[in-house]
């Protein structure tokens, strides 16, 4: 019994040395070429696990940036074809509103002129009545016979021709001792008067007319000075009454007025 158990222990570092040699062995072994390739400084071309994992997560990158890339690229190109488009309609727009105007200006053009002359037929045909009234009198006034009535048919044609003249707009101003205003009256010179006041009409030479309220010709007047100045009457001599009026009248003596010189 104890040579058994003596056996036993020595058959156990027995097999301990056994297993220690063979992993020495296996390490040698796998060591070898290896170690060789690192010694003769020549290192193995296959790729790594991890290298590989590396390189196809850099092309899927690189190929993602590309699509993105492609797409923003696709969205400029589509938002370049958009505002071509809108340029293009508000070209076409600007094109058409402008013969639009052209041709609103030219049918303006056209009814202003049509309505100018439809107001100068109205205004003849008024004219013609009076430049016919003008011939009835003429004929029927006969020489030597009495200018009263004839005067007075004149009268009655010429305020006939005033209200048609009225009629279409026409108005006449610019009467004596009114107020002088330089935008409706033309100063043909200054003159004294003893009723009218200065920077009044004086005397209207040419009447002034308006249409629809514009001045188309200015009246010609003489404006008025004031009234003229008196005459100073020297006093006779030896009256010393008439002397005193005339000092208090002129502020003057008569020994203030100056001796005539002799030529």
């Amino acid at each position: 019994m104890e040579q058994h158990n003596h056996n036993h222990k020595h058959d156990k570092p027995e097999h301990a040395h056994s297993h220690q040699h063979d992993a020495t062995h296996a390490n040698h072994t796998n060591d070898g070429p290896d170690k060789k390739a690192e010694e003769n400084g020549t290192v193995s071309s296959a790729p790594q696990p991890d290298a590989r994992a590396a390189e196809t997560a850099e092309s899927a990158h690189h190929t993602q940036k590309k699509e993105e890339q492609k797409s923003e690229h696709q969205k400029d190109r589509e938002k370049i074809d958009e505002l071509k488009s809108s340029l293009d309609a508000a070209n076409d727009k600007y094109l058409r509103l402008m013969a639009e105007f052209d041709n609103f200006k030219r049918r303006t053009a056209k009814e202003y002129q049509q309505l100018i002359e439809q107001a100068s037929e109205k205004l003849m045909k008024d004219i013609i009545e009076v430049r016919e009234t003008f011939e009835r009198a003429f004929k029927a006034h006969k020489e030597g016979a009495d200018e009263q009535p004839f005067m007075e048919g004149m009268k009655m044609i010429f305020s006939k021709l005033d209200a048609v003249l009225h009629k279409h707009g026409l108005e006449v101003y610019c009467e004596a001792g009114q107020e002088f205003d330089p935008q409706l009256h033309d100063a043909m010179m200054k003159s004294a008067h003893d009723k009218i006041p200065e920077h009044h009409i004086a005397e209207v030479l040419e009447k002034g007319y308006k249409l629809r309220g514009k001045v188309i010709k200015h009246s010609r007047v003489i404006v008025s000075s004031g009234k003229p100045a008196a005459p100073v009457q020297p006093a006779p001599e030896g009256d010393a009454e008439a002397k005193a009026a005339f000092e208090a009248e002129s502020g003057l003596s008569p020994e203030d007025e100056p001796e005539p010189t002799c030529p």
